[in-house]
């Protein structure tokens, strides 16, 4: 039944924005309909200086990694005194973003008295973008032809499951030195979302992956990198629905039990 389930999520549209939604997407490349986020990448849009990470090699580009999260994720800590200055909360204007790109990097749920903001920071680094794009455009295509097409299987395990193995581990290389890097950085930490994101997609490792996949392309998913950031703050009294009349049931409760307090304290006397 859940195996069901899963596919029938898998056949819809999801966008490709963190490293544990490539893990899965991998797991189940036999059904997965993948969103990459390439119009956030336009050049005719270009991100702002803040958001650029580049690099030839793994550390040039964990680097600045790291330089572009840090200050992300100061923009989440402050987040909490500044979104009660906005009369309705501006998230590309906050952060710097076109409306596009803040639509694949910003997510801000608003709860009853809590504000919830994920940031995937995972879409900026280029060698996430490659990983996405060769997933989507070489690796599963072929994959999901090779029942078909026998013939396509010596280039599928000779060049395109090991070059998806190259991007996948270097992904991971560039995530994990990035975090070293940032180990020492208490705003990170404070917002570092990875167990939360990776708790998202538990329950596609309760189920088989793909058949015929390299090991390296299913790792556990307790070993599945992230740089996804998650901030929780309350949402501003003035916004909070039904605000007047909680606090109405709040003191009505506290009267209440005063005066409960009152008689027992009486008939002991």
């Amino acid at each position: 039944m859940e195996q069901t389930v899963l596919m029938e999520f898998l056949r819809q549209e999801t966008l490709i924005a963190t490293v544990p939604t490539l893990a899965a997407a991998i797991r189940t490349t036999n059904g997965y309909k993948p969103v990459v986020a390439e119009s956030m990448l336009r050049r005719e849009d270009p991100l702002v200086q803040m958001y650029h990470i580049h690099g030839r090699s793994i550390s040039q580009e964990a680097e600045m990694a790291a330089s572009t999260v840090s200050g992300i994720a100061e923009r989440l800590r402050r987040l909490a005194s500044a979104y009660g200055e906005w009369d309705l909360f501006d998230a590309p204007a906050y952060f710097d973003l076109s409306v596009g790109q803040a639509a694949h990097l910003v997510k801000l749920t608003e709860r009853v008295s809590t504000v919830h903001g994920l940031f995937f920071a995972d879409l900026l680094l280029p060698s996430f973008q490659q990983s996405v794009a060769y997933w989507a455009h070489e690796f599963q295509p072929i994959y999901q032809q090779l029942d078909q097409e026998p013939t396509l299987g010596p280039a599928f395990f000779q060049e395109i499951q090991p070059a998806m193995v190259d991007h996948w581990q270097r992904l991971v290389a560039v995530i994990e030195q990035t975090r070293i890097i940032l180990s020492g950085d208490i705003g990170f930490w404070a917002t570092n979302g990875a167990q939360e994101e990776r708790e998202r997609w538990r329950r596609w490792w309760r189920t088989p992956p793909a058949a015929r996949l390299d090991p390296a392309l299913l790792p556990a998913l307790a070993n599945v990198p992230t740089l996804t950031l998650s901030f929780e703050f309350p949402l501003p009294a003035f916004r909070q629905p039904d605000r007047l009349r909680r606090l109405r049931q709040n003191r009505a409760r506290h009267l209440a039990r005063k005066k409960r307090i009152r008689k027992s304290s009486n008939n002991e006397l």
